[in-house]
C-alpha cells in the first residue's frame, strides 16, 4: 500500500469535512442569529426550531439575516479568523438582546437607538439589570457559545490542514489580495444595503394599518433599533387631503366664547394610577390609596384613559396632551421628544398663547430630563419652571412632592393675575428612584398608609411598592388642596389631572397584585390611567371610559367652553371612530373591542397617520395652523 497516497487522500477527506463544518457554522450563524435574538426577548412556549419554522418567510427577518450575513463574511474576510467572524456579530446581537429584555421587561417595548440618548432609559436598565436567565435563555446563550466555539475550532483546523499550500508566496499573495477584495465587497454591500434600507423610507411597510394594535413589531430587534420614524413610506405630498378628510366631516363648535376664558391648569402626574385595578389578594393596605379620589368624583367628571405606554415613557404621554399626536405611530416616544426638541411642533401652547393666555409650563426636576429645557421653548411656553426655580421644594421620599408642585402652581396663578393663565405641570414625586437628584433621600418617611404582603418581594422591591402606593395617594390629596383653593377665587378655572403611566412596579408585585397575567383584561389594566377634571363654574359632568389620552385636550376646550381648533375637530372625528386606538387596544365608537378594522375605519387610520406625520415632520400650511383656535369672526 503506498502510505504517502493514502495520508494525501485523507488529508484532502479531512479538508471536505472541514469545509462542511466550516459552511455549516457560517450557514447556521446567518440563518439562526436573527431568530435567537428575538426568541431570546420574546422566550416564548414554543422551540427554538419552531419559532424558527414558523417565521421564515418573514420579510423582516430576511432583512437582519442579510445585514447579519454581510458583516460576518465582511469581519471573516478581513480577519482571516472565522471566530472573530463569528464571535463579533454574535456578541453584539446577545447584548442587544440582553437590553432589549430589560426594556421588553420594563415597558413591553424594544431598544430603539434613540433610548440611548435619553436618560430615563439608564434610570431604567439600572432597575431591572440581573444576570437570572431563563431556561429559554440559556438555551440561546448556550447556541450561540457553541456557535462561537465551532468558529475557533474551525480556525485550528484550517491551520492544521490549511486548503492551499503555504509555501509558494504568490499564491499566499493573490489569496491576500483575495480576501481584502473580497472584504471590501461585503463591506460596501453592508454599507449599501443599510444605507438604502435606512435612507429610502424602508422597503419594508414601516406603518401597517391591517395590524391593529400593533403587536407583531415587538419583535426583529436588528431593525427596530435602527428604525427611525422620519424614514417612514407614509406619503405626505397630499397632506392637504387627509386634514380635509376630518374637517369635512365635523362640523365647527360655534357656541364657545373667546371672550370668556377660564384659567385652565393641567397636572400630568407621574406614576399616578388607580389601585382599583389590583385584583389579587397578596397586597393589602392599611387604608384605601383612593379614598380622597372617590370623594373628588362627586363632584369632578373623572373615569380612565388608555395610555400608549407602559411602567415608563412619561415623554410619550406628556406629548400626547401637548400635541394631541397618537404615538401609537411612531417607532418611540425618545425619537418624538428628540423631534420637539429640533424643530417647532405646533401644539396646545400655541392655543393658548393666541388667545393672550400666559403660558407657564412646570417641571419639579432637572431641564435637562427628556430635554425639556430644549422642547418647552420652542413649544413656546412664557415661563418655565424647573427644580432650580421651584419656591416650594419639600419631599417626598426623593423628589420634589405634589404638595410642593401644588403649592408652585397656586404661587404662578396668583402672579399678573390680570391675565389668564395656562399652566402645564408634570410632577415627579412618584418617579422610580434610579433618577439623579440634587436633594437628599429621607430614609424614615412618614408614609400614610403601611402595605401588607402575603407572599415573597426583596427590601427594594417592597419599598418600591410602599413609595408608590403612598405617592398615589398624595397625588390624590394634592389635587383636592388645589381644588379647595381654587374654588374660593373669583376668576372661572378648569384643572385637570392625569397619569401618564401605571407605576413601575417589579414583576413579583404585579404577579401579587393580580396583575401578571398576558389576557387581554390584565393587560389593559396595565394602561390604563385615572382623569380628573374639575372647575369652578357650571359644566357638564362627563364620564370617561378609557378614551386615548391624547383626545383629552379636545375634551378639555369642549368642556371648558373655549373655541374649537382644526386640531380639536380632527381628534373629535377620531373620537367619533375609534373610543380606544392604542398599541395595546382598538374599540370602536361604542367601546367595543376590534380585532380587525372594516372599510371606513382602515381609511381613518391612514388619515390619522399622515396628519400625525404631518404635524412631527412636515412643513405644510395645515399644519402651522392646526392649534389656532377659530374666534367668533372667523
Amino acid at each position: 500500500m503506498d502510505n504517502t497516497g493514502y495520508a494525501e487522500r485523507l488529508k484532502k477527506e479531512y479538508k471536505i469535512c472541514i469545509y462542511i463544518f466550516v459552511a455549516g457554522l457560517l450557514i447556521t450563524a446567518v440563518t439562526f442569529l436573527p431568530y435567537l435574538a428575538d426568541y431570546y426577548v420574546l422566550q416564548p412556549n414554543d422551540t427554538i426550531l419552531t419559532y424558527y419554522a414558523d417565521n421564515s418567510v418573514d420579510t423582516y427577518y430576511h432583512f437582519e439575516i442579510i445585514m447579519i450575513g454581510l458583516s460576518i463574511m465582511t469581519l471573516w474576510f478581513l480577519s482571516k479568523r472565522l471566530w472573530v467572524a463569528l464571535t463579533i456579530p454574535s456578541l453584539l446581537l446577545m447584548l442587544l438582546a440582553y437590553a432589549d429584555s430589560i426594556k421588553y421587561t420594563a415597558l413591553h417595548e424594544l431598544l430603539r437607538f434613540n433610548d440611548l440618548m435619553v436618560t430615563e432609559a439608564a434610570g431604567i436598565a439600572l432597575r431591572y439589570l440581573n444576570l437570572q436567565f431563563t431556561l429559554p435563555q440559556l438555551k440561546v446563550l448556550a447556541f450561540v457559545f457553541a456557535l462561537c466555539v465551532g468558529g475557533f475550532a474551525a480556525d485550528r483546523l484550517c491551520r492544521k490542514y490549511p486548503p492551499f499550500s503555504q509555501n509558494d508566496p504568490l499564491l499566499l499573495k493573490r489569496r491576500h489580495i483575495l480576501r481584502l477584495a473580497l472584504g471590501c465587497a461585503c463591506l460596501a454591500g453592508l454599507l449599501g444595503y443599510s444605507a438604502y434600507i435606512i435612507g429610502n423610507a424602508y422597503s419594508m411597510t414601516s406603518i401597517d394599518t391591517n395590524n391593529i394594535t400593533g403587536a407583531d413589531s415587538q419583535r426583529y430587534i436588528v431593525y427596530n433599533f435602527i428604525k427611525n420614524d422620519r424614514l417612514t413610506n407614509i406619503n405626505m405630498n397630499n397632506a392637504q387631503d387627509s386634514y380635509r378628510y376630518f374637517l369635512d366631516r365635523q362640523t365647527l363648535n360655534d357656541q364657545a366664547d373667546a371672550a370668556n376664558k377660564p384659567n385652565v391648569i393641567v397636572i400630568m402626574n407621574e406614576s399616578w394610577w388607580n389601585t382599583d385595578n389590583i385584583t389579587g389578594s397578596g397586597i393589602t393596605f392599611s387604608s384605601d390609596p383612593m379614598e380622597t379620589y372617590r370623594e373628588l368624583e362627586k363632584y369632578c367628571s373623572s373615569g380612565h384613559l388608555t395610555a400608549n405606554i407602559f411602567c415608563g415613557g412619561t415623554i410619550g404621554s406628556e406629548t400626547e396632551f401637548l400635541t394631541g399626536l397618537n404615538t401609537k405611530y411612531f417607532v418611540s416616544y425618545t425619537g418624538i421628544a428628540l423631534a420637539l426638541q429640533e424643530h417647532k411642533i405646533p401644539s396646545i401652547v400655541d392655543y393658548f398663547n393666541a388667545l393672550d393666555y400666559d403660558t407657564v409650563a412646570i417641571h419639579p426636576y432637572e431641564g435637562s430630563f427628556y430635554g425639556r429645557s430644549a422642547i418647552y421653548p420652542v413649544l413656546g411656553f412664557d415661563k418655565i419652571v424647573f427644580e432650580d426655580d421651584m419656591d416650594y421644594t419639600d419631599i417626598y421620599s426623593c423628589y420634589i412632592s405634589d404638595e410642593s408642585l401644588a403649592r408652585q402652581i397656586i404661587k404662578e396663578y396668583e402672579e399678573s393675575k390680570a391675565e389668564q393663565k395656562f399652566i402645564y405641570a408634570v410632577s415627579i414625586a412618584n418617579h422610580i428612584q434610579g433618577l439623579d437628584r440634587k436633594h437628599d433621600s429621607l430614609k424614615a418617611y412618614p408614609y400614610p398608609i403601611s402595605v401588607n404582603v402575603e407572599g415573597t418581594l426583596d427590601e427594594e422591591d417592597y419599598m418600591d411598592l410602599v413609595n408608590y402606593i403612598n405617592g398615589i395617594h398624595l397625588a390624590n390629596e394634592a389635587f383636592e388642596e388645589l381644588a379647595a383653593y381654587f374654588a374660593q377665587t373669583g376668576e372661572p378655572v378648569v384643572l385637570v389631572m392625569y397619569g401618564d403611566h401605571m407605576p413601575g412596579f417589579s414583576e413579583e408585585a404585579r404577579e401579587l397584585m393580580g396583575l401578571g397575567g398576558t389576557d387581554f383584561e390584565t393587560q389593559r389594566r396595565h394602561y390604563s390611567v385615572p382623569v380628573l377634571i374639575w372647575s369652578n363654574f357650571e359644566a357638564d359632568r362627563i364620564e370617561l371610559d378609557g378614551e386615548n389620552i391624547n383626545y383629552l385636550p379636545q375634551i378639555l376646550l369642549e368642556y371648558a367652553g373655549l373655541p374649537d381648533t382644526d386640531m380639536s375637530r380632527i381628534l373629535k372625528q377620531q373620537r367619533e371612530v375609534f373610543k380606544t386606538n392604542t398599541r395595546i387596544l382598538v374599540a370602536d365608537d361604542q367601546g367595543k373591542v376590534l380585532d380587525a378594522y372594516d372599510y371606513g375605519q382602515r381609511e381613518a387610520v391612514q388619515h390619522f397617520m399622515v396628519v400625525d406625520y404631518d404635524i412631527l415632520y412636515g412643513s405644510g400650511s395645515s399644519r402651522e395652523r392646526v392649534w389656532l383656535p377659530y374666534t367668533v369672526e372667523d
